[in-house]
């Protein structure tokens, strides 16, 4: 089996220049055919595909190019942006005992979160809520793919 590869995103930034990065990389895995790669992290930018997700690429030299989603997993997409830095672990800890995935990026405080389907996403919701109306934190819902 062939080794993963970095899939560039380009990002459109809006009028405050956000995202900080015109492209993002994710790590991903051979798909299905020479095209198709599985998303293997979490994006902290990116909103058209999540960790698990089958894209298609065009190579250009030795790159990867996000070109489509092929396949949509299961895995919802939240980021948590941090107002108060003391309380990053103990965030990341309750939402890992919730059955989440997290990375996280000191430069910019911002949490990516995967919410398996197994995982109650409301639940993950209701917590996050708490937490930005104690002033700690924002979050956003980039892809949600629970009812």
């Amino acid at each position: 089996m062939s080794a993963e590869v970095k899939v560039h995103f380009k990002l459109d930034r809006d009028g405050g220049g956000y995202p900080p990065v015109a492209v993002e990389s994710l790590w991903a895995a051979p798909g299905g055919s020479s095209q198709e790669y599985v998303i293997d992290n979490i994006p902290f930018f990116a909103r058209t595909a999540t960790i698990g997700d089958v894209v298609r690429v065009r190579r250009e030299g030795s790159e990867f190019w996000f070109v489509g989603l092929v396949r949509r997993s299961e895995n919802s997409l939240l980021r948590v942006v941090f107002f108060d830095l003391s309380c990053v672990d103990n965030i990341g800890k309750d939402l890992l005992e919730m059955g989440c995935y997290t990375e996280y990026l000191h430069e910019y405080r911002i949490m990516a979160v995967s919410v398996p389907s197994e995982v109650k996403l409301v639940d993950v919701q209701v917590y996050l809520q708490l937490e930005t109306d104690a002033g700690r934190i924002d979050y956003e819902e980039p892809i949600l793919r629970q009812r």
